[in-house]
């Protein structure tokens, strides 16, 4: 929580396109009404949007990539040569890219629309628009009623960083996950938290340019974009340039790396205790 709120303040600081450095921003969030505690400014809601949108990505994501990788391999793939004459139209590795690529946009695409009202009420708590998560949320319905949990852009620009951000983070895991740790017959948790670390981190570098726009968006109480991912990427650019868009980007990688490698530890775990396997595991035990 402590440098997702850092990241936050650092990503909305605006002054004739000077970022706001990595200190400059914890003392501007110390200073605050509750002094060291605003570093954990929006935890609690943050924690109990996590739970639904969690549970919906994953759930959707594993449906869908053990639905796809066999309807894609039995399509184009080694599946559907039947006889000598029928050839593969895409190896079994690119379709298995394919599939990853696309479940993790499809379970996105669901979750976004559950995580927004939280994300936004927890970036308004990390900005300092609002000292408590009730007066957050009594404020929102006051001044601008339901509709101000779900902003002009907020879903959109929730969905353009989130498909991005999941398709380089699960595909870069599951490469992992391939090529090294299931090289091992034994299952090793820090194995699988190095990889989840390393492809968290991977993920929120190349996806931290929307970031910065959809912080912006959904913590955007004057109207100054008016709602348009266009034209908030257009003044972040004539504040900063190229520069502007990675704001952030140093207590983004602290808080994710560290939750991904932990989050992909107990994913693992999960799926082992309920066994879960994919498609690619369990056909090769069928052909032992």
């Amino acid at each position: 929580a402590p440098f997702d709120t850092i990241k936050t303040v650092q990503q909305k600081y605006s002054n004739s396109g000077e970022a706001l450095g990595f200190l400059d921003a914890v003392s501007v969030i110390v200073q605050r009404k509750k002094g060291f505690w605003e570093l954990y400014s929006g935890l609690g809601v943050s924690a109990l949007g996590s739970m639904p949108s969690v549970g919906l990505y994953f759930g959707v994501y594993s449906y869908c990539k053990r639905t796809f990788v066999p309807f894609f391999q039995s399509t184009y793939g080694s599946d559907r040569c039947d006889d000598d004459d029928t050839k593969p139209i895409f190896s079994d590795s690119v379709l298995r890219t394919m599939s990853i690529a696309l479940s993790a946009a499809v379970g996105n695409t669901v979750a976004s629309f559950s995580r927004v009202p939280f994300e936004v009420v927890k970036q308004k708590l990390q900005s300092g628009l609002h000292s408590s998560t009730l007066d957050a949320v009594t404020s929102m319905i006051r001044n601008e009623g339901f509709q101000s949990f779900f902003p002009t852009g907020g879903v959109s620009i929730q969905m353009v960083r989130d498909i991005p951000y999941a398709i380089f983070t699960l595909l870069s895991y599951e490469y992992l996950r391939d090529n090294w740790v299931n090289k091992s017959d034994k299952p090793s948790p820090w194995r699988d938290m190095a990889a989840g670390a390393m492809a968290g981190g991977l993920g929120s570098y190349l996806t931290n340019p929307m970031d910065v726009i959809k912080t912006r968006l959904q913590t955007d109480t004057m109207g100054l974009y008016g709602g348009s991912i266009m034209e908030c990427a257009r003044a972040t650019f004539a504040e900063g340039g190229f520069r502007a868009f990675l704001r952030g980007s140093v207590p983004r990688l602290m808080h994710k790396i560290p939750a991904n490698g932990a989050f992909f530890v107990f994913y693992e775990l999960f799926r082992r205790l309920l066994h879960v396997e994919d498609t690619k595991q369990s056909k090769t035990k069928e052909d032992k």
